[in-house]
């Protein structure tokens, strides 16, 4: 083809022709143009095309994270219900005494106020996205501003978190160890199977050593429930259980909207 187009530029400048030489170079220029356009253009749309494979690849295991995520804060709202049924079974007790319930009952709901649950997400994906410079390829505006802002997002959920485990871990048990004789008081906590429903391993490893509870005391839980300090923790868990929540759900709500997004932007390469 190039000693085709060579040949005839050198015939018409044999023949003198300049003006059709002239014609014929700028056609000759035009036509190089016009290859170099569509080479541009089909690599655009490879570009495009790879671009696009990797967002439909981020997506799915963005899915994957979010749904793990909602499992999470779910689980740990159910939890933090428990511990409120528990405060309210307890202040039953305060104020109606604990004659005619099995002190077995008692024992699981003062256990299950020691609860910490935390939010632990998974933030793999997202921090992929964020750290390697890949999240241009997220064409949905608003999932990028969530995931920008995803950190910040949970940060309200973990700082009530983290008050509440300061308040239980620091000051609540240490209340119970210091004043009471916790032997008396209750079982081994693994033995709830509430409690034991929360755990990576549904192993009771636990059944393979003797309890160090003994039978419990109907007197140290008299004493226990008699005492105001006791009642004023029950109401500052409950108030932290209660805010926690609170946070808890706009996650939740955060969340459920974060994979709304996303199966909307996978849909139409499914």
């Amino acid at each position: 083809m190039i000693k085709l187009f060579n040949k005839i530029r050198m015939g018409l400048l044999g023949q003198s022709k300049t003006r059709q030489y002239l014609l014929y170079a700028l056609g000759e220029i035009v036509l190089v143009m016009i290859g170099i356009l569509l080479a541009l253009q089909v690599n655009n749309w490879n570009i495009e095309q790879q671009n696009n494979r990797e967002e439909q690849e981020l997506l799915a295991q963005l899915e994957v994270d979010y749904l793990e995520n909602l499992a999470e804060v779910n689980e740990k709202i159910y939890m933090r219900n428990g511990m409120l049924a528990s405060i309210q079974a307890l202040f039953g007790y305060i104020d109606h005494g604990i004659d005619t319930v099995s002190l077995d009952s008692v024992g699981m709901h003062l256990s299950r106020v020691g609860l910490t649950p935390t939010f632990d997400g998974a933030n793999g994906v997202t921090n992929q996205i964020l750290n390697s410079g890949k999240l241009h390829l997220i064409r949905n505006q608003e999932l990028r501003t969530n995931l920008t802002n995803w950190q910040g997002t949970t940060q309200k959920v973990i700082e009530e978190e983290q008050l509440m485990v300061q308040a239980i871990s620091s000051n609540f048990r240490l209340f119970l160890i210091q004043g009471y004789n916790l032997r008396e008081l209750r079982e081994n906590g693994l033995s709830d199977r509430y409690s034991q429903s929360f755990m990576l391993s549904k192993n009771r490893y636990s059944e393979d050593f003797d309890p160090i509870t003994r039978n419990y005391e109907p007197e140290e839980f008299r004493r226990l429930l008699r005492d105001y300090v006791f009642s004023n923790y029950l109401i500052q868990i409950d108030g932290m259980c209660r805010v926690t929540n609170q946070q808890a759900m706009g996650l939740r709500e955060k969340i459920e909207r974060i994979l709304e997004i996303i199966r909307s932007e996978m849909e139409p390469m499914r």
